[in-house]
C-alpha cells in the first residue's frame, strides 16, 4: 500500500488547520482546552518522529468515522468530531516526552456533557497503537 497520499494529505490538514490556538490576555498561544467535565486518558508510546505520530493520530481518527475539525502541528494539539445520532467531540494531544517517546491524550465530550465510559478513547488508543507499530510485512 502506497502511503505517500495519505501522508501528504495529513501534512496539508496539519498545515491548513493550525487554528486550534487562541490568544490569551498577555499575547501568547494557548492550545485547545478540553471542556470542563470532559473526560481525559493519557497514554505513552515508543515513537521518535512527533510529526510522524501526530499524521498518524490524524489518519486514526478518520479511520474511526471522525472529521478533522482544527490541528496545532506546533502544540500537538487536534480536535476531531463524530456527527451521528449523538455528537462526540475528541481532543488529542500528542506530544514529546522525550526523544524517543510521546505522549497521548484523549479528552473527550459528549453533546456537551462528559462521557460515563472510556469507550471512544480506547478505540482511538487501540487503533492508534496498531498504526504506530504495525506488523512486519510477510513476504
Amino acid at each position: 500500500m502506497n502511503a505517500a497520499p495519505l501522508v501528504a494529505s495529513c501534512a496539508l490538514a496539519l498545515a491548513l488547520c493550525g487554528a486550534a490556538r487562541a490568544d490569551s490576555a498577555d499575547g501568547s498561544r494557548a492550545a485547545a482546552e478540553p471542556t470542563p467535565g470532559s473526560l481525559a486518558v493519557a497514554h505513552e508510546f515508543a515513537a521518535p518522529d512527533l510529526l510522524h505520530a501526530q499524521r498518524i493520530a490524524i489518519a486514526t481518527l478518520q479511520d474511526l468515522g471522525f472529521a478533522l475539525e482544527s490541528a496545532d502541528a506546533e502544540r500537538g494539539v487536534l480536535i476531531a468530531s463524530l456527527l451521528d445520532a449523538h455528537p462526540l467531540r475528541l481532543t488529542v494531544s500528542i506530544t514529546a516526552k522525550d526523544d524517543a517517546t510521546i505522549s497521548a491524550s484523549v479528552a473527550s465530550d459528549y453533546a456537551g456533557a462528559s462521557l460515563a465510559n472510556l469507550g471512544p478513547a480506547t478505540a482511538f488508543f487501540s487503533a492508534y497503537e496498531a498504526a504506530l507499530n504495525p506488523p512486519p510485512e510477510l513476504d
